[in-house]
């Protein structure tokens, strides 16, 4: 298929999406938002199963995966973040992590579904600042707080990764 040069200029009037116009919220919280590096959106893969009985095998969809997003923060001198984040994932595996140091049994009770669950929210803006594409992921919570990479040998800002298990997403 051949394109006319014409045709592609017309199309890219239109603009294109750029990936620092973004902003990422949970729950309100603006510290997230104002410290997060970057952010992956969701992906959605299908699951189908071989079917046929005679002939040629096809793949016939019967439901859907959805897979985890990322996102690398910036830490703040006291780790704010990453213990938002961590006290979440307490509510979903339990508080084990009592200051005391010794846990008991009882600290690595599973919570509730209902009690951990909360919706985050991806938004694009465009040049002009205005939202121009929202990403909601329903039913999320922290499935990874990643760890965090101190060294002398370098003076880099302290990040860590997050990744976010959800239910489902929609988009609009």
């Amino acid at each position: 298929m051949a394109f006319r040069l014409d045709e592609i200029r017309g199309d890219l009037k239109r603009g294109v999406a750029r990936t620092s116009h973004y902003e990422l919220l949970i729950g309100g919280n603006k510290e997230i938002a104002f410290r997060t590096i970057s952010v992956t959106a969701p992906g959605r893969g299908v699951t189908s199963t071989p079917s046929g009985v005679y002939g040629a095998v096809q793949e016939i969809g019967y439901g859907t995966i959805f897979s985890p997003i990322s996102a690398q923060v910036y830490c703040s001198p006291d780790h704010s973040e990453r213990k938002y984040f961590s006290k979440w994932q307490d509510f979903v595996v339990g508080n084990h992590r009592s200051a005391s140091g010794k846990a008991f049994e009882s600290d690595f009770n599973a919570g509730y579904y209902d009690d951990y669950v909360r919706d985050v929210t991806i938004k694009q803006y465009d040049e002009e600042g205005s939202m121009s594409h929202e990403i909601k992921l329903i039913e999320a919570y922290p499935k990874n707080v990643g760890e965090l990479a101190y060294s002398y040998q370098s003076s880099e800002l302290l990040t860590f990764t997050i990744s976010l298990q959800y239910r489902y997403f929609y988009e609009s």
